[in-house]
Formats: C-alpha cells, sequence, structure tokens
C-alpha cells in the first residue's frame, strides 16, 4: 500500500498500554526541514538516483527516522527511469558472448567491448555506460512531483497513522458526520463488522463478514445501522481470529479507512495494536479523534517583532529593521494547504452476470445507479443493488439469484424494515413464490430479466408521483413573466416532476382549472397568454414575432434558414417542430440535407 511507510520508520510512544505515533509538529523546525528535502528532490532532477540517496544519506544523521520517512513519501512523487543507448541486459549478453564469458586481460576486455559496441552501433563508452544503467543508483531522477512543506508534514502524520493501524487486530470508531463512505469501503474489503446504536453492546447487532466467495450472499445484509444520535453510530471492526496469525490483508483495510475518516466530520478511534516488543507480542490500545491536529496544519503563533526605535536611532536603523521584518515574516507564512483528500478510483463491479446485464440495461428515462447508498432496515442495514430515479422518484431494486434458508429469513426480515420502494427480481430456480417475499413488487426470471414487467412498475410509480405532484400545486401560485418559461426550472423550484406541472398548465390554459384564490384566478387569466410546447411556455407576442420572421421567407425557405430564426430567438431545439406545427408550417424533406428541407405554411 503506497500510503504505509516501512516498519521501521514508524515512530510511537508507549506508556501505560497505550501507543500513539509521534507525529510532526508543524513548527518552523520541522517546515524548513520539510523545505530542505523538498529543494533537494526538485535540484536532482535529471541526475542519477544515486546522487540524491547520498546526499539524503548526509542529512539523516540529523534525524534519521524522521527524514527517511519523509523522504520515502517524496520519493513516491517522483519519476525514475533507466537512461543509456542500449538495453543493459541487453548489452551485459552481448559483451558476455563476445569475450567468451570472461576477459583475462586489458587487451581481451577492450576487445570485448570493441566488438558489443559495433554490434549495437554505438561508442565503447556509450556501451559501458550502459551495461549497469539498470541499477537502482544508476537511474535517471526524470521528474518530481512538487508539495509544499506543510502538506508533506501532513501526509506524514496520515502515513505514521496508517503504518500503526496495519498492526491493528481490532477497531471502534464512532461517527457523527457522513458514515456511508466507511461502510461502503468496509463492504469491499471484506472486514467482519458490525455496526450498532451507540448504545447497543454487541449482542444487539448482527455481525457482517463478507468473505464469502460465488455469487453476494448478503453484502449489505450483515451489518446492523445505528441510529443518529448524539454519541454518534459505533462501527466495529473485527480482524483476524487469532491475535498471532496476523493477515496483511486485515492490515491494509484498517490503515485504508483512515484517509476516509478523515472527511467524516466528528469521529472518534480505538484500535487494538499488536506490538511485539523486547517483552514479546501484547495488545496496546491506540485511540485518537476528529480535534488531532496533527493532520490540519495551522498557521502558527508569530512572535512579536520588535517595533522600530524612534528619533534618531529610527533614522539610522529604520529602513534595515523594516527589511529585515518583512523577510521574517515572509519565511513565517505557511503556505495554504488544501485539505481535501482524493476519494480512490473504483470502476463499477457487478457480483452476477444478472446484475451487469441489469446494469446495461435502457429503463425510458430513469437512470440506473449500482449500489447506491446504504438503507436504513430497523437497526440494520440493506444496500440494493440498484437505483432506478427518474424526475426526483427514486426505487430500488434488488435481485436474489441466490439463497439459503438463513439468508432468506434475514433478507425477509430487513425487507419488512425498510420504508423506501424496492422492486424484488427473483430468479425461478430457487423455488420460492411470491407470498415468500415482503415486498409491494416481486418479479420472478429466468433466462431474460423481463424488462417489460420492470417498466411497468416503473410506470405505475411515475403515475403515483404525477398524482401526487399535481396534488401539491393544483391551488397553488406558479407566477408566469417573460416570453420563454422554462417548465423544468418551475419543477426544480418546487420539487415537483414536470409532468405533474404541465398537467396543472395544460388545465389553466384550457380554462377548465378553476382555481381557489384571487392570486390563483389572475394567474389563470394570466396564463392565457401563453402556449404550452414541449416543456416550455410561449408567449404568444413572441410566436407573433417569429411568425412574422418566417413569412418573410416567402415559402421559399429551407429548413436551414428557419433554424437560423430560431436561433434568433433563442429558442430551444426541441421547441424547433412544435413551434412549426402551432403556427401551421410544414417541413419537405428532400434528403438529410437542412438545406434541401422546404419550409411552406399551409394554414393561417
Amino acid at each position: 500500500m503506497s500510503n504505509l511507510l516501512t516498519s521501521d520508520l514508524l515512530v510511537t510512544r508507549i506508556s501505560y498500554g497505550k501507543i500513539k505515533p509521534t507525529y510532526a509538529s508543524f513548527d518552523p523546525e520541522n517546515l524548513e526541514l520539510a523545505k530542505l528535502l523538498i529543494e533537494t528532490f526538485e535540484q536532482h532532477v535529471g541526475k542519477p538516483y544515486g546522487d540524491l540517496l547520498s546526499e539524503l544519506e548526509g542529512l539523516e544523521e540529523m534525524n534519521y527516522r524522521f527524514i527517511r520517512g519523509l523522504a520515502q513519501l517524496l520519493g513516491r512523487r517522483t519519476i525514475i527511469e533507466t537512461d543509456a543507448a542500449v538495453d543493459p541486459s541487453a548489452a551485459r549478453e552481448a559483451v558476455f558472448e563476445a569475450c567468451g564469458g570472461m576477459a583475462l586481460s586489458t587487451s581481451e576486455r577492450e576487445a570485448a567491448l570493441k566488438k558489443a559496441a559495433e554490434k549495437f552501433a554505438v561508442s565503447v563508452p556509450e556501451l559501458e555506460e550502459a551495461l549497469w544503467a539498470d541499477l537502482e543508483e544508476n537511474q535517471v531522477l526524470k521528474s518530481f512531483e512538487p508539495i509544499s512543506p506543510a502538506e508533506i508534514l501532513r501526509k506524514y502524520n496520515i502515513s505514521l497513522t496508517q503504518t500503526l493501524l496495519f498492526k491493528a487486530v481490532d477497531m471502534d470508531i464512532r461517527i457523527t458526520g457522513d458514515y456511508q463512505k466507511i461502510l461502503w469501503r468496509i463492504l469491499k474489503t471484506g472486514l467482519m463488522y458490525t455496526l450498532e446504536d451507540a448504545g447497543e453492546t454487541g449482542e444487539d447487532a448482527e455481525e457482517g463478514d463478507n468473505t464469502g466467495t460465488g455469487e453476494k450472499a448478503g453484502v449489505g445484509e450483515k451489518a446492523g445501522v445505528g441510529k443518529r444520535t448524539k454519541e454518534g453510530v459505533h462501527l466495529h471492526l473485527d480482524g483476524p481470529a487469532s491475535l498471532f496469525k496476523m493477515s496483511e490483508r486485515y492490515g491494509n483495510s484498517f490503515a485504508k479507512l483512515f484517509p476516509l475518516l478523515l472527511k467524516s466530520g466528528n469521529w472518534k478511534l480505538k484500535a487494538g495494536i499488536l506490538h511485539k516488543g523486547y517483552q514479546g507480542k501484547r495488545l496496546l490500545e491506540f485511540t485518537l479523534d476528529s480535534s488531532e491536529k496533527a493532520f490540519r496544519p495551522l498557521l502558527p503563533e508569530r512572535p512579536k517583532y520588535p517595533e522600530a526605535r524612534t528619533g534618531s536611532e529610527a533614522t539610522a536603523s529604520g529602513t534595515l529593521l523594516g527589511e529585515a521584518k518583512a523577510e521574517y515574516e515572509t519565511e513565517a507564512r505557511i503556505p495554504k494547504v488544501d485539505m481535501e483528500i482524493p476519494d480512490e478510483k473504483e470502476s463499477i463491479t457487478y457480483d452476477s452476470a444478472v446484475e451487469k446485464i441489469f446494469g446495461g440495461l435502457k429503463l425510458g428515462s430513469w437512470e440506473i445507479r449500482r449500489e447506491p447508498t446504504v438503507l436504513r432496515a430497523g437497526k440494520y442495514a440493506f444496500v440494493p443493488d440498484f437505483a432506478l430515479e427518474r424526475d426526483g422518484t427514486v426505487v430500488y431494486l434488488e435481485i436474489v439469484g441466490f439463497w439459503t434458508s438463513e439468508y432468506l429469513e434475514k433478507k425477509i426480515g430487513k425487507l419488512k424494515e425498510v420504508r423506501e420502494p424496492v422492486i424484488l427480481l427473483i430468479n425461478r430456480k430457487l423455488k420460492c413464490s411470491e407470498k415468500d417475499f415482503p415486498a409491494r413488487d416481486v418479479i420472478f426470471y429466468e433466462k431474460k430479466i423481463p424488462v417489460n414487467e420492470v417498466m411497468q412498475i416503473l410506470r405505475r410509480y411515475e403515475a403515483e408521483k404525477r398524482a401526487e405532484d399535481r396534488e401539491k400545486v393544483q391551488d397553488s401560485e406558479i407566477p408566469l413573466t417573460g416570453e420563454i418559461i422554462s417548465l423544468e426550472a418551475i419543477s426544480k423550484e418546487k420539487g415537483i416532476g414536470t409532468d405533474a406541472l404541465k398537467d396543472v398548465l395544460s388545465k389553466r390554459l384550457e380554462g377548465s382549472g378553476e382555481s381557489k384564490g384571487s392570486q390563483i384566478s389572475e394567474e389563470s387569466e394570466k396564463s392565457e397568454e401563453y402556449v404550452l410546447l414541449e416543456n416550455y411556455l410561449l408567449h404568444r407576442d413572441l410566436l407573433e414575432k417569429v411568425d412574422r420572421e418566417l413569412e418573410k421567407l416567402e415559402n421559399s425557405g429551407t429548413y436551414a434558414d428557419v433554424v437560423k430564426v430560431f436561433e434568433g430567438f433563442e429558442l430551444d431545439r426541441s421547441l424547433y417542430y412544435p413551434v412549426l406545427e402551432e403556427l401551421g408550417y410544414k417541413v419537405s424533406w428532400a434528403g438529410l440535407s437542412e438545406d434541401d428541407a422546404k419550409v411552406r405554411k399551409e394554414k393561417a
């Protein structure tokens, strides 16, 4: 894991059964030292890597583990390449063949080098330089990604923590902020865990173990979700069964959680660290919380610089004193630090072929998202396979392609507690019936996913949402101003779907949508000045202006000419055909080119 330091560089303090890394403070001395190391790397770009290593060895005499740790992190920001006229391994092979395996004299050596150099069409010095150019010390430092002194100190402190957590056998995390990313990381890395209310005991929480193989059997099914209490959500992570048979997989997983934890708001961490010392192996306690300043470099308090003296002394030394003060303030300033910790990029993965097929479907205007969130299921968690989203409506979908009696019992128990709508897609080979599941919508499939049945359910949700939204705005005021009004903008402002808004406005435009209240009545009268086309209301005065411009084409215009007119009025492209139809125009296409399509007015 690239963020970890090697174990010999882990600096800790142990006292009364507790352990904690010795974090680097953001004082002037450490900042100056970090700056020196960064400049050393920058100065060696284009030079042999061995030169840099030699200079770093000299600096390490000041504080070996601290400087070596910083250098290790800075080294990961470099690109080192072999720079030679000939591939080193090919050069060595050619020289070995040229001398028959061994050169016993200087003349034999020179002859072998000359013969090998001729083979590659290079000079003898170039060949000699290439022979061992692939050794680390002979490689060339091609580039270095710069970083501020304060930021490298912060990264060093984070790496110290991750290196210590690599030796953790268990972890307790309490979070009052966003715990979703932490839970996702746990699910992805396959740790054993429990997630419970802050006041619960482990007996009331269900254990999670994502170490199974084959098709997904309960990812998200084996965690308890706690309430967002003042104390926060309590996560307990278990390591391997034996403290003395540590698995690097667990250590890596624990370490990977920490950068995410730093972004989770208020949190507290407690971990059991397996430490090997002169007393043998023993378990030490490591505690940390979000108040730790080692990860948030702050501007240090600047000591007051002596004020300028007055009188003749000021005249003599004022200029020099001012320059010194300015220089001091410049050096004391710490560069701005970016506190964002980038998320690790992960590609979308599927646990079965059926899930992959479903993820690639097109369900009308419904957007499909893979494993979207963690849903509350009473005191437990439920992670649906997909979320289907359209116009503010979210419906979840779970594919059940594998089950045992225990798995089915747990799933049913959780589904009973889930308040959000869930569609279940169940493999018919499982020999279970619809009554076995509490979900409202259950679909059985065999070889192919019944897309039509899924769409029928989604259309029902569309209709329910549409009716609910219509009721929401039926008697509310909808302000109408301007020549072009976007219904999508109004929908977003009122938190309703565009289809429902169009229904209400259509009735008002027809005069059949009698509404209560004088303000809404006035608005209904004003709505008669508009025409509803696609997702826009267009003022009749605007349509008359457009019509007059189109009439100037004298029935000999092309569709390309019409497009220019519409662009002049800043009409959305979705309105082109509806406006032509509203104004009584017809387009006759003679090919695919807009220049060949004739536009004529057929009715007034």
